[in-house]
């Protein structure tokens, strides 16, 4: 089962590092790719190195302990050099190319780390025995070094890139780019369990002196996780649209619905605002994001029209009303902004014109509406709180008091 997986795991990570390298081809190309090729090639062939079956090949030409202890180890710190190096091109900071220098430093403390890595490996005195690694007398703690070095090293190489893919990934829009960052992020967390997970060996190193040929089938399980994840992740964008366009759309859809209280109160004092005849019925899936953002404008005329019947008296009484409530300053002004509408409703049935200062009883959002879809959650919490919220429908009830008692 081991054999199966290291294998798969490897299959999946040359295959991807074979795409990179195609879309990397030319002068022109943004050395990133090149860098990401790079850890997919160095960590497809760490992990075949480690199956058992191809071990057996190596056996024949290399001596064990370089075969299946010190390549696999040197291949894996060279991934994780590309890694930073990738995080290095994702640096918000760099607007250029990124600086020569910067990438020499990082390829300067890789080749320290292989060296010292080399020395303590030939220290070690390192034997095969079977199915383990045996250290010379005494040198356990030599060979734990070893595994040491390389756990930190590549523990510092992950750690660095998650922390430029969380980054990034906040900067980005949502889309299929901020999912493939999410994905890549995800799959640094799993390589660093993996990684970590050598530390038994370190410590198998200190008490025996010895160490297994091949990884266990959680590694082997974990690397072929890592390997999907990274997969995903950098090819987001090209199946992405496909699967989050029905996520969108049912959101959109959903969004349509929640808006519905609002806008048919708004509708049915205002019909003029429906910009189609079938405003009120249930948009097709495919339909819903246009639908939902003519609903967004509908909602928004129909507010406009209402302009002359808002009265400031309505708002101070509802700020007075939420005075000592505890209710976050983004539902505070959601239930603001429903209560000056259920009343603008009422006075406009009864024919109330307002003639104060224009604009005073119209509150508006602290929160930046950049987008459609910033403005329809808006509005969601709004129809929220002009169907649910008490302070709204005492507004709403006193609103229709004044009238009748006219």
């Amino acid at each position: 089962m081991e054999n199966l997986t290291a294998c798969l795991a490897a299959l999946v990570f040359l295959a991807f590092a074979g795409h990179r390298l195609t879309l990397a081809r030319g002068g022109g190309a943004d050395p990133a790719h090149r860098d990401v090729a790079g850890f997919a090639l160095c960590a497809g062939m760490a992990m075949l190195l480690n199956a058992p079956a191809v071990l057996g090949v190596l056996e024949r030409s290399v001596s064990a302990p370089c075969a299946e202890l010190l390549l696999p180890w040197e291949l894996k710190a060279a991934a994780g050099t590309f890694l930073a190096l990738v995080a290095l091109a994702l640096d918000p900071r760099v607007g250029e190319p990124v600086p020569t220098r910067r990438r020499r430093r990082i390829g300067g403390t890789a080749v320290v780390v292989q060296v010292a890595a080399l020395g303590l490996f030939l220290g070690s005195g390192v034997t095969g025995d079977g199915a383990y690694f045996v250290a010379a007398p005494g040198r356990g703690r030599v060979l734990a070094a070893y595994n040491v070095l390389f756990v930190a090293y590549l523990c510092w190489s992950l750690c660095v890139l998650a922390r430029a893919l969380v980054r990034h990934a906040r900067e980005t829009l949502p889309g299929p780019l901020r999912t493939g960052l999410r994905l890549a992020a995800l799959a640094t967390a799993t390589a660093v369990v993996w990684t970590l997970w050598t530390l038994d060996d370190a410590a198998a190193n200190i008490t025996t002196g010895r160490q297994g040929l091949s990884e266990d089938l959680l590694s082997t399980t974990l690397g072929m996780l890592t390997a999907v994840l990274v997969t995903a992740g950098a090819t987001a964008t090209l199946w992405g649209e496909r699967i989050t366009a029905p996520l969108r759309r049912l959101r959109a859809r959903r969004t349509h619905r929640a808006l519905e209280p609002l806008w048919a109160a708004l509708h049915a004092e205002l019909p003029e605002i429906a910009l189609d005849p079938d405003a009120a019925r249930r948009p097709a899936l495919r339909q819903a994001e246009f639908a939902r953002y003519r609903r967004v404008i509908e909602i928004r005329d129909g507010i406009l029209a209402l302009r002359p019947y808002q009265r400031a008296e309505a708002l101070d009484r509802t700020v007075r009303a939420l005075d000592g409530t505890g209710l976050a300053a983004v539902d505070r002004e959601a239930v603001l902004e429903a209560a000056v509408i259920a009343a603008a409703l009422a006075d406009r049935r009864a024919g109330r014109l307002y003639d104060g200062a224009p604009g005073r009883a119209a509150p508006t959002p602290s929160a930046r509406l950049e987008t459609v879809e910033d403005e329809a959650a808006w509005l969601v919490r709004v129809a929220r709180a002009f169907t649910r919220s008490p302070v709204v429908r005492d507004i709403r009830d006193r609103a229709h008091a004044q009238v009748t008692a006219e």
